[in-house]
């Protein structure tokens, strides 16, 4: 505490620990890599401190300059298929820091990075079974699948930085990942990151935080991946903008005196994952590549996966009296239901997953050219949850202001197999069933199927594509059943019904995309205006077309990304009818080392009865107030690459005012106004 002090950061909170750590960082990853470039020897076109005439020495003396050679892949198809990838250096798109924007073009969140959000597109929204609470968050939250693992010959190290202002409201983002192997075939790498952003209004902090441990082995019959994950989501919830009985343009005044619902409410989730995945080849096959050069491959893989997660999540209102003095028809919650001083509503889920498979490969099958996989899965998920209190103490018939704990333990087990073929230039394709066969999901299933492919059209590439499923899924225990201190309920819902389907054409050499679908649901869970769950009858009807094109002419480039969506029921599931992103910059390079882009993004929807969001719940539920949308916001960005290091500045919502009218990301919540915004980041291979 003392040093810190010293070194000037006396708010001893995450984020200055955190610059303390990058600093640390730096500092030791530094050394170790040019401890690294003395042991391995200069890189090309550096100088030596040899008098000219001397005796440069033998190549072991000298040392032996080692290349960056940096190898990327994920695990996919219930981790039995790496896919490579490439390590992320791209200049173009690196203005979009908000992770929600990476993962969809229009998104409702709560005006501020880190927030809870829901994307507007309804085929892009995320959802985890048996994680209710966390769902508007899975872009801060890393699951397994997301993982990135990397072979390389030399140490990487990513240093990443995020600033926007002003300085008692900024967002600040810090990332450190290091990875380095142990020998050609064992890497180990640690990543930490952290985002907090205070917010222009009131009660509007998020901070957001997660660490990763990674490491693989990848052996001539033995693999390995493990992981182990924290993450952390604390975020103040003000319930949005508090109108009272007059409607208020919030742009006439200053954000921080704009009245809010809450300045006390918190939301608080700590995630633990541990993450295990081996796999062992058995037999082996002679196979000739189109090069005449015959390599020895497995016949068949055996896999286990093993998932261990702990979750806890917390919904916090301390003086909780002081918004109730006008009474309860005045109140955000109208209710308590157990604590009239505080609210603590905490929920606890604790899962144990076991995946056992085997695979045949497609090499081995000569005759039909496809492979196989089967497995078995075992869940076992363990919720302790608030229980409705006994109202009244018999001996002296006072109010019991506390928790009673449930304590649920479910089951379930499933089998499941898949046919597929993703060798060839030209088509790939798979095709799988889920059957859930034991325990609370029982009669659940899953049947799902893809096709993709490249050919030559005239003097372009070209290719198809389609993907859906059918999907029978037993609601989860929260929405079911669930109590708190402002909002219960105990339902019989039936199963959910979906057919879902999407397809559509590319031309890579036009950088052209047109793609269509939908969805036809049967007895949907929505959310309501109060807070509740319901489920409807409704057979509902969701449809989609989208166009992805990008436009070149010269140094300039336009990317443009446009969404038409059609909902069948607008009161159960709104959705704006159309959604629309932009980036055009001016491209070059500046003395043949300064590559730059300058230029803008645009974003609009239609409008739309856009959700509200209930932050005791975390959900985005469903309202007929007032519509959100028609309203343009443009950021105007420069991104500049120089060798190994990414920067950008940009201007959010440089349009502030123009037009001059109030502008919300989702129903009472509002957007941001105009800041600047720059950010680092910078790749060390050696």
């Amino acid at each position: 505490m003392f040093f810190l002090n010293f070194l000037g950061l006396r708010r001893y909170n995450n984020l200055a620990l955190a610059k303390f750590s990058l600093l640390i960082v730096f500092l030791v990853f530094g050394s170790d890599i040019l401890a690294q470039r003395t042991l391995q020897g200069p890189p090309t076109g550096a100088g030596n401190d040899r008098q000219q005439g001397e005796d440069p020495g033998s190549e072991e003396e000298q040392g032996v300059f080692i290349k960056p050679d940096v190898r990327v892949w994920h695990l996919t198809d219930d981790y039995t298929y790496s896919d490579s990838t490439d390590v992320d250096t791209l200049s173009a798109g690196y203005q979009i820091f908000n992770p929600i924007y990476k993962r969809s073009i229009a998104n409702n969140y709560l005006g501020n990075m880190g927030s809870a959000y829901q994307s507007m597109i309804f085929s892009d929204r995320e959802y985890r079974y048996g994680h209710l609470f966390e769902n508007g968050f899975m872009a801060y939250i890393p699951e397994p699948y997301e993982l990135f693992f990397v072979n390389t010959k030399t140490p990487y190290v990513n240093l990443t930085y995020h600033f926007g202002g002003p300085k008692r409201r900024s967002e600040e983002t810090i990332s450190v990942m290091f990875t380095q192997n142990v020998n050609r075939r064992w890497n180990v790498g640690a990543q930490y990151f952290l985002s907090s952003s205070i917010g222009m209004f009131q009660a509007q902090q998020a901070e957001n935080q997660n660490f990763k441990f990674i490491s693989s082995y990848n052996g001539e019959t033995y693999n390995l991946h493990t992981a182990f994950i924290f993450s952390k989501v604390d975020n103040y919830e003000n319930g949005g903008i508090n109108r009272d009985e007059e409607e208020l343009n919030f742009t006439q005044v200053s954000p921080e005196v704009v009245p809010m619902f809450f300045n006390t409410a918190e939301n608080e989730i700590n995630i633990y994952k541990l993450f295990l995945n081996q796999s062992l080849s058995i037999g082996k096959i002679d196979v000739k590549s189109n090069d005449s050069i015959t390599n020895q491959l497995p016949v068949s893989t055996v896999y286990h996966t093993l998932e261990l997660e702990h979750n806890t999540r917390e919904h916090r209102i301390a003086n909780l009296e002081s918004y109730y003095v006008e009474g309860f028809d005045k109140a955000f919650y109208p209710n308590i239901y157990a604590d009239s001083l505080q609210t603590r509503d905490s929920v606890s889920i604790s899962t144990m997953s076991n995946t056992f498979q085997i695979k045949f490969n497609e090499e081995a099958n000569s005759l039909l050219k496809f492979g196989l996989r089967a497995f078995i899965k075992n869940d076992i998920t363990r919720y302790k949850y608030p229980k409705q209190p006994v109202e009244y103490d018999k001996v002296n018939s006072d109010y019991i202001p506390h928790y009673l704990q449930n304590d649920s333990t479910l089951v379930t087990t499933a089998i499941g197999a898949q046919i597929f073929k993703n060798l060839g230039k030209n088509f790939w394709w798979d095709a799988g069933a889920k059957l859930y066969i034991q325990g609370y999901r029982a009669g659940d299933s899953e049947l799902t199927g893809s096709i993709n492919s490249s050919f030559r059209l005239a003097k372009d590439t070209a290719g198809f594509f389609a993907n859906g499923g059918i999907y029978l899924t037993t609601p989860e225990l929260f929405e079911s059943t669930y109590f708190s201190n402002h909002l219960k309920w105990d339902n019989a819902f039936r199963q959910k019904k979906i057919v879902r389907f999407n397809g559509g054409v590319r031309v890579p050499t036009k950088h052209l995309e047109l793609s269509a679908g939908g969805q036809f649901i049967n007895d949907h869970i929505y959310w309501q205006f109060n807070g509740l769950p319901e489920q409807t009858s409704d057979v509902l009807q969701v449809y989609h077309a989208a166009l992805k094109k990008q436009f070149k002419f010269g140094g300039f480039r336009s990317h443009n990304n446009l969404v038409f969506q059609h909902s069948s029921d607008q009161d159960i599931i709104p959705l704006p009818m159309l959604a629309y992103y932009n980036s055009t910059y001016y491209q070059n390079t500046l003395f043949k080392v300064l590559y730059f882009q300058i230029g803008f993004d645009f974003r609009y929807n239609s409008k739309y009865y856009a959700p509200f969001y209930m932050p005791a719940t975390s959900q985005f539920v469903n309202q007929k107030v007032d519509e959100v949308g028609e309203y343009p916001w443009v950021d105007v960005f420069i991104n500049l690459q120089l060798k190994r290091a990414r920067i950008y500045v940009k201007f959010d919502h440089v349009n502030q005012g123009y037009p001059d009218k109030p502008y919300y990301t989702t129903f009472n919540y509002p957007g941001n106004p105009r800041s600047l915004k720059f950010g680092v980041s910078w790749n060390f291979y050696d």
